[in-house]
């Protein structure tokens, strides 16, 4: 195999063009040469770009340095007539191509249809689901195999589906999970194969075939017949599986030539791998490198240098023989250009610092824009993440620079998407969540009191009728509406007066409205048998993370990820927050990248596995950072956060280069590095970014100085955070939210004396060192797991606080441990999305645990809830006092025999009422105040079984001890 490195920007589709040309007058004919590349829209550029190089020998006599002479133009003349049915595909196409080829040998009908990806893994999930509801049953062979895996099944079994293309065949690891995982897959995805048959391909089953016709002799003979030259562009890009194809190709006899850039290999998520590059690299001849960049001006071309070097000789993401300097040619070298880095510092929370990061650059964007006349069609800024364009775009906006968001994320849960969506599924059955979502939306358009009275009623639809005719009648014509064909019905929700008169259209905006035009188009291109398939393809595309928002339209700065950069390339391009981290990894089920072995957590393979895939992860990061780079011509603007001044992220790489947020401000021709503070707003001057202009200096208001009174306590407070204060944490941070949440089982002193293993980010915090962007609510990590990078700065929601709201949340509805549709419920709760499927598990099961002991309570210690006169959970309260409004609620309020109890449920592991007593008496004041009754206060701690009686006296004086607080800070009772 003949391997080429080819930097960003060197010209590595003008090297193909001129290979084609190079074989063309050596006597291979265009027909026996295959140009393989990355996507449909490169290859027909290469087509376009093949075939100009044709005309151009044709007319000229010459391309570049080819100049074949007279005695081969019939060559080429044959080459022109034969360009069109050439093939110049992607992978995929170039591996259809073979498998029709040799269709019947290989099982096929020669006319097979491949499906999408998404299809593939919309009907393998069907097949899965079919598989664990059979083994269900006791009976069945694989019933033990599915128990071993438990409810994380369905996941993991998805997981490795999507991991296909790492291995032709998963290898279970040492543990009896793993086994139980590869087992199971076999059984599905056999089954799945049997649906797709002869006639049905998705692209991982494309890939497959594809490796298994290199080992069927007669058929690598057709193909052998058919070409004698592969071309291979962006093999970095190829993942194993791929690799081992064209390894494959080439041990068949055909001449296989690739062309790539270990530096740009950015697709782990699609399971590329590099290390198939490199194999290439290390057994194949290797031939010279492209050295000489087209695209950039010669201080981007420095700054380059600089840092394919830095992380080069590091072995950082690359090697020092995969990053060859580049030198400048062609019209980049008049082209001198300018690189600028900006860096926000400072002690405030790292969101606030990206805020004040993200003016920064919207104030540099435009000054370029204004100084250098720089359109701003051709500007772009790039982030490695969603959250970071939406930070950006927020910026631009208030500075009234035009953005376009290019990819965004979630199109299928967007707002107007799902309205539609909500709307189908009420108009098949008035009931759950779509026909209440449509009660509230634009369609229904229901109060919050006629909803609720809906939703209660015993008949919905009978009770619509009464309490707001005109929804009703939106309603009856809905059910019409959805007989109708898919496409059709889709057009008249969005084009009908339903809504008063008018239509959805009329509702939106003009984004939302391409967004509802995109979504017709591609339901009118490959319209859907029934509503129903219509409404199962929707539920799935709104689960694939890579369905983004249709580009917005009009002209303005690009604002897009990296990823969706790559191949892209601006007159200006911006890299904004440098210092954002990866995000963790939560998987439940790994696969060792190097032998494809499967592992579960919980097993010594599943860590070993997990430290590859992190080295992976950290390398692809920094070729990221690369591609990124790379895109501009002629300016590259970088801009980062540094909390404390540390670095993180891909500021680490620029530390290394001494350009980090610790380096001294500087400015020389063509270069700028700036250090800033938090800046609490955009400049709001009106004129020329960085005129210098400045207002009339006036005197200032006689007010200025005045202050208002200080308070302990901020203006609205939950008297379940009163135990922070107790426990001695400054009042500072009591207002900004910080300390341990109320259903925090216990503080982290609390939790080693009970032996459990303080997280590392909590202690971290506890002393001081990080700060919880959230005020500390939850925990990210289970204890004693390992902080991640980057990870003290994005909020996760923490176990113990997801336990303890669904323990109070299950009690409130009478929910109980041994009923399976309870725990479904409690698994189908938003607190549960950002955990894994494990996690969950293991949540379920202490949730389990704590209502069972709640359970043995009623009717012991807890009278029986039938034995109650009035019976009220979750109740919510607002109480004025002084300078606060206290707002909680209620765990339980009722009456027997005559007389009210307020029951507060507790998860603490130890019993303290004393945390509580506060709590307890703002509540027991509410009721007082509000019913004018005093009801018997207790707490109930659920782990133990305890019922802690709490007497009026040590409430009253819990009560104007926690007021005292505020009565000695100067403020007066409210009226």
């Amino acid at each position: 195999m003949r391997v080429r490195v080819a930097s960003a920007g060197t010209g590595k589709t003008t090297s193909l063009v001129l290979r084609y040309l190079e074989l063309i007058a050596t006597g291979t004919p265009l027909r026996r040469i295959a140009g393989v590349t990355f996507t449909r829209t490169a290859a027909a550029e290469l087509r376009q770009r093949v075939g100009a190089g044709l005309e151009a020998v044709l007319e000229s006599g010459g391309y570049l340095h080819l100049a074949p002479g007279q005695q081969n133009r019939q060559a080429f003349e044959e080459a022109r007539r034969e360009l069109d049915g050439a093939t110049l595909t992607t992978i995929h196409g170039f591996m259809i191509g073979a498998l029709r080829l040799a269709a019947p040998t290989m099982g096929l009908d020669p006319e097979f249809n491949p499906v999408a990806e998404w299809e593939g893994e919309a009907l393998f999930e069907e097949e899965l689901r079919s598989l664990l509801l059979l083994a269900s049953d006791p009976g069945h062979p694989l019933h033990l195999t599915a128990e071993r895996l438990g409810r994380s099944a369905g996941s993991d079994l998805l997981d490795l589906f999507r991991k296909r293309s790492l291995v032709d065949r998963f290898e279970a690891g040492s543990d009896e999970r793993s086994e139980a995982a590869v087992e199971l897959f076999e059984a599905a995805y056999e089954a799945y194969e049997k649906r797709l048959g002869a006639t049905m391909l998705a692209p991982g089953e494309v890939e497959r075939r594809a490796l298994a016709m290199t080992r069927v002799p007669r058929a690598m003979e057709r193909l052998r017949d058919r070409y004698r030259v592969v071309l291979v562009d962006e093999f970095q890009d190829v993942n194993p599986v791929q690799g081992r194809y064209f390894e494959a190709v080439e041990a068949s006899g055909i001449e296989v030539e690739v062309v790539g850039d270990p530096k740009q290999s950015i697709y782990g998520f699609r399971n590329a791998d590099v290390g198939v590059f490199r194999r290439a690299l290390a057994n194949g001849e290797e031939l010279p490198p492209l050295v000489s960049s087209y695209r950039h001006g010669e201080l981007v071309n420095r700054f380059l240098n600089k840092l394919t070097a830095t992380l080069g000789e590091r072995e950082m993401g690359f090697s020092a023989r995969e990053a060859p300097s580049i030198g400048g040619a062609g019209e980049a070298t008049s082209v001198r250009g300018r690189i600028e880095m900006h860096w926000v510092v400072g002690d405030e929370p790292v969101a606030e610092l990206r805020c004040s990061e993200a003016k920064v650059l919207a104030e540099r964007l435009s000054a370029l824009h204004h100084d250098l006349e720089i359109p701003y069609r051709e500007m772009a800024v790039l982030a490695r993440s969603h959250p970071s364009l939406a930070v950006i775009e927020a910026a631009l906006e208030e500075a009234g620079v035009p953005a376009i968001l290019l990819q965004g994320r979630g199109y299928f849960e967007r707002r107007e998407i799902r309205d539609l969506y909500n709307a189908l599924r009420a108009g098949v059955e008035p009931s759950g969540v779509p026909f209440a979502a449509w009660l509230r939306g634009p369609f229904g358009g229901l109060s919050a009191n006629d909803f609720e009275a809906v939703l209660a009623a015993p008949e919905p639809l009978a009770r619509l009728r009464l309490v707001n005719p005109a929804a009703a009648q939106r309603y009856d014509r809905l059910r019409e509406i959805v007989l109708l064909p898919p496409l059709e019905a889709l057009k008249a929700l969005v084009r009908e007066p339903l809504i008063d008169g008018l239509s959805l259209v009329s509702f939106l905006t003009e984004r939302q409205r391409e967004n509802v035009d995109a979504l017709l188009f591609t339901v009118a291109g490959q319209p859907p048998a029934s509503l129903e398939v219509l409404l199962e393809r929707l539920d799935l595309l709104g689960r694939q993370s890579d369905a983004g928002d249709v580009p917005q339209t009009g002209e303005g700065i690009e604002l897009l990820t990296v990823h969706a950069a790559k191949g892209l390339e601006w007159r200006v391009a911006a890299i904004f927050d440098l210092g954002r981290g990866a995000p963790p990894n939560r998987d439940s089920l790994r696969v060792d990248p190097e032998s494809g072995r499967v592992a579960h957590r919980g097993s010594p393979e599943f860590d070993l596995a997990g430290s590859k895939i992190a080295r992976r992860e950290e390398a692809e990061s920094y070729r990221l950072l690369y591609v990124a780079a790379s895109r501009p011509r002629e300016i590259l603007l970088l801009t980062g956060s540094a909390r404390g001044g540390r670095a993180k992220g891909w500021a680490k790489v620029l530390e290394l280069m001494s350009l980090g947020p610790g380096a001294r401000p500087r400015e020389t021709a063509g270069f700028r590095l700036g250090v800033h503070r938090v800046r609490a707003e955009a400049s709001r001057s009106t004129g020329r970014p960085g005129s210098g202009s400045s207002a009339p200096v006036r005197e200032s208001a006689p007010w200025l100085d005045d202050t208002f009174p200080t308070h302990p306590y901020p203006p609205v407070f939950s008297p379940s955070r009163l135990k922070t204060v107790q426990r001695g944490s400054p009042l500072a941070s009591t207002r900004r939210g910080a300390g341990r949440p109320a259903d925090e089982p216990l503080e982290p002193a609390d939790r080693r004396r009970e032996g459990v293993v303080e997280p590392a980010e909590m202690r971290l915090r506890r002393e001081g060192v990080v700060e919880h962007p959230h005020g500390g609510e939850g925990l990210p990590n289970e204890p004693g797991e390992p902080i991640r990078p980057g990870e003290a700065e994005e909020y996760l929601p923490g176990r113990a606080s997801a336990v303890g709201t669904l323990v109070h949340y299950a009690i409130s509805q009478s929910w109980r441990p041994d009923d399976p549709q309870h725990l479904e419920n409690l698994l189908a709760q938003e607190v549960m999305f950002p955990f894994s499927r494990p996690e969950q598990e293991s949540m379920l099961g202490e949730v389990a645990e704590l209502l069972a002991n709640y359970w043995s309570l009623v009717g012991a210690a807890l009278p029986e809830l039938e034995a109650r006169e009035v019976d009220e959970a979750e109740l919510p309260i607002a109480l004025p006092h002084g300078a606060t409004v206290w707002q909680g609620v209620i765990d339980r309020l009722y009456r027997i025999d005559g007389r009210w109890h307020l029951d507060d449920y507790k998860t603490d592991r130890i019993v303290d009422p004393g945390l509580y007593l506060a709590q307890l008496a703002i509540y027991r004041r509410a009721v007082k105040e509000a019913r004018g009754v005093e009801p018997l206060a207790r707490l109930v701690y659920l782990r133990s079984g305890e019922v802690v009686d709490i007497g009026a006296d040590q409430l009253e004086s819990a009560f104007e001890a926690a007021m005292s607080r505020d009565d000695e800070s100067g403020s007066r009772p409210r009226d």
